[in-house]
């Protein structure tokens, strides 16, 4: 489901109280309203975390609102308590041409997220492996590539189909394996972001939190990325990250936030959802 892509550019210094959620259907200004009690500098580590992230995405990439902003901090974090989720929500970040910033957004989010695993093309045989108890989080590059053409999309239709169940938690694989060729369960539960030119299957895209990149208008500027300088800088914010929220895992398991939202939309946006509302009681 489409976060809101309204053309306003957040600035990286206006970032918000914890929560707001980037939602569908709940205005980005609810929530604040929780913060405006607290004195100015006694937000709490969570969503001071949260901010560093979200200032950390915006120097690099400019996003379409600042509702994507916040989506994608929020997805970010979400990566890091995945076994305490019902529902992996995909982050598909589509654009209709090049230079649109996916892939630099991509890089950022690579170096925050726990445990990535990126790759411009790849197996399902390789994926079912790479999935345990504590998944890594799936990146993919030039998704194009992948389903971007009727052929294509045939030919990776075993690898849709393990996006597609990987949203749900218990929804295993079966492959026949090993020497006496019996079969096996593979998990699929795992977070994922795709990004490529032009929209995923749907069946994909029903399962995601959309940003639609755009290229960026004139004024418009960005810090350039470059590994060796901002990487070690980026692992340490991810580190904090886990340091947060690690502990907090039970806590999120028995979270059942209220959502504007049903049905997979609701699925999809619960854990960003769960993640605001930890920032939030920190």
């Amino acid at each position: 489901m489409d976060e809101s892509t309204s053309p306003t550019t957040p600035a990286a210094s206006s970032l918000p109280a914890w929560p707001p959620v980037a939602v569908p259907g709940q205005d980005p200004a609810l929530g604040a309203s929780a913060a405006e009690d607290d004195e100015p500098g006694q937000a709490g580590e969570g969503a001071q975390l949260l901010d560093e992230l979200r200032e950390a995405i915006a120097r690099y990439v400019v996003l379409p609102s600042s509702a994507a902003l916040t989506a994608v901090t929020l997805w970010v974090a979400a990566t890091h308590i995945q076994p305490a989720l019902q529902h992996a929500p995909r982050l598909a970040v589509v654009g209709p041409a090049k230079r649109c910033g996916k892939s630099r957004l991509l890089d950022v989010i690579t170096e925050t997220v726990r445990e990535p695993l990126i790759t411009v093309n790849t197996s399902p045989a390789v994926v079912f492996r790479a999935i345990g108890d504590d998944p890594p989080t799936l990146l993919v590059d030039e998704a194009d590539t992948i389903f971007g053409s009727i052929k294509a999309a045939e030919k990776n239709e075993e690898l849709r189909g393990l996006l597609n169940a990987g949203h749900q938690r218990n929804r295993p694989a079966l492959r026949i394996s090993g020497p006496e060729h019996k079969p096996q369960a593979f998990p699929t539960f795992a977070m994922a972001a795709l990004a490529g030119i032009g929209d995923l299957p749907d069946t994909v895209m029903d399962r995601a939190v959309v940003v639609r990149m755009q290229r960026r208008k004139p004024g418009e500027r960005v810090e350039q990325f470059r590994s060796r300088r901002d990487i070690p800088a980026l692992h340490a914010l991810r580190d904090r990250l886990t340091a947060w929220l690690r502990p907090l895992m039970d806590t999120a398991a028995d979270l059942v936030p209220p959502m504007p939202v049903q049905d997979r939309a609701a699925d999809t946006w619960e854990p960003l959802v769960v993640v605001a509302e930890l920032a939030g009681s920190a």
